[in-house]
């Protein structure tokens, strides 16, 4: 199996795979970068760690990366939105505690209609929405919609890494059979170096947003996760009958 991305996340994934019997090639097709307005980042980080924000909304684990790597610290007082469950691993593994994490679906929609509900701007102080480059503006939307005061941090931006041509001739040739599309930058990548994979390549997706996505791109996505998740994806395919396996 190709497993597009790199780093703990990465070797993570390849080691549930090795648990159940897979063999899953890390080559990262994605990578996450500092933003190209590091000042601007750096001013929000700040005031985050300097307590100016009651809540801060977590929408990725490379967010999380973000914050290690300069180091910040979440005050106590500030309390946290994580996007799912995976993220909020990632949240907790750093150190700090979540406060709230959608039921279902891992999605910015899903996360801000469920944290809505039952608060409103008189009784909650200012926001912070950290994401990356690519990510659509959905969570911070809604909050400005709704009266919220609510201040936006690029965190990082996502940037493309050249597969191997090794690895890229193996996802060809369908000697990796299996493709994990964790994202619309990693089937954009894909595309880009590859081409669309033949029928003898499985393509799986992470959840309904990203199918819907890679279909636009021409995929022909086999299996869906139902949530948006990589550790629900992996159990769903390994718990497939043999017949309908790649």
């Amino acid at each position: 199996m190709l497993i597009p991305r790199g780093g703990a996340w990465g070797e993570r994934v390849r080691d549930e795979l090795a648990r159940r019997g897979a063999a899953g090639v890390v080559a990262p097709l994605i990578e996450s970068r500092p933003p190209r307005d590091t000042a601007a980042r750096d001013a929000a980080f700040a005031r985050l760690a300097a307590g100016e924000y009651a809540w801060v909304f977590i929408t990725s684990a490379a967010t999380v990366e973000q914050l290690v790597a300069q180091r910040v610290d979440i005050p106590v007082g500030t309390r946290i939105a994580a996007v799912g469950r995976p993220t909020a691993r990632a949240v907790a593994e750093a150190g700090f505690e979540v406060e709230f994490v959608p039921v279902g679906t891992s999605s910015a929609t899903n996360m801000i209609a469920q944290w809505c509900a039952g608060r409103s701007p008189r009784s909650t102080g200012r926001c912070l929405v950290l994401r990356s480059d690519l990510a659509m503006a959905v969570i911070s939307d809604e909050l400005e919609l709704q009266g919220y005061e609510v201040d936006v941090c690029i965190a990082y931006r996502t940037v493309g890494v050249d597969l191997e041509p090794d690895v890229a001739d193996a996802v060809r040739s369908g000697a990796v059979d299996t493709v994990l599309l964790t994202s619309l930058s990693v089937g954009r990548e894909l595309r880009r170096q590859v081409g669309i994979p033949g029928p003898e390549v499985f393509i799986a997706s992470i959840g309904p947003g990203t199918t819907r996505d890679a279909e636009k791109l021409g995929y022909t996505v086999h299996h869906t996760a139902h949530s948006q998740s990589v550790d629900a994806l992996i159990a769903e395919l390994d718990a497939r009958p043999s017949e309908d396996s790649p």
